[in-house]
């Protein structure tokens, strides 16, 4: 209610009835799944910045079963809202699995309306992407044997693997 996703350029606005637009509405989005458990880090959108006299803010919920949704703010509760974008979301978003986020648009002239055009939440989901691999513990200027094998896959290996400083390898398997 009171959203306008249909003018263009695209991007959320707030809806006009008559000749004004609305003071305020609020949408909340779907869930969005990581498939493990998950820490959801920061929170941003696009514009970054509005015209004077209006407002987009935040409030964000987390949770591992897509059942139970506490819209909350930087502090915790849901008094508290994100207005800045690239904010550190709330401590009780790690380990989440499902997060959702509702957006509040507001004016104070009826004849401007904030404008979102793109929301983006952070997350780290283990200490890796999927298919990446960290050695912790390996000793500088020391030679390492690197075997890399999946079921089905021809096993590469690389020897001697030298460790210089933090570094990143890509290997391909051939089926």
């Amino acid at each position: 209610g009171n959203v306008d996703v249909d003018t263009a350029p695209t991007g959320l606005r707030l809806k006009v009835l008559g000749s004004d637009y609305v003071p305020s509405a609020t949408l909340e989005s779907s869930s969005f799944v990581t498939g493990a458990p998950s820490d959801f880090t920061t929170i941003t959108w696009e514009p970054t910045s509005q015209v004077p006299g209006t407002e987009v803010k935040f409030q964000v919920a987390s949770n591992i079963d897509n059942l139970t949704w506490n819209f909350i703010g930087p502090d915790g509760t849901a008094g508290t809202y994100y207005e800045t974008p690239g904010t550190t979301l709330h401590a009780s978003h790690a380990a989440s699995q499902y997060v959702r986020y509702k957006a509040f648009l507001s004016t104070t002239d009826d004849s401007i309306t904030p404008v979102l055009s793109n929301v983006g939440i952070n997350y780290v989901s283990g200490c890796n992407t999927p298919g990446q691999v960290i050695f912790p513990g390996l000793t500088a200027d020391n030679d390492y044997e690197l075997e890399i094998s999946l079921s089905g896959y021809t096993t590469q290996t690389v020897d001697p693997l030298t460790i210089s400083g933090n570094q990143a390898h890509e290997i391909f398997l051939s089926p």
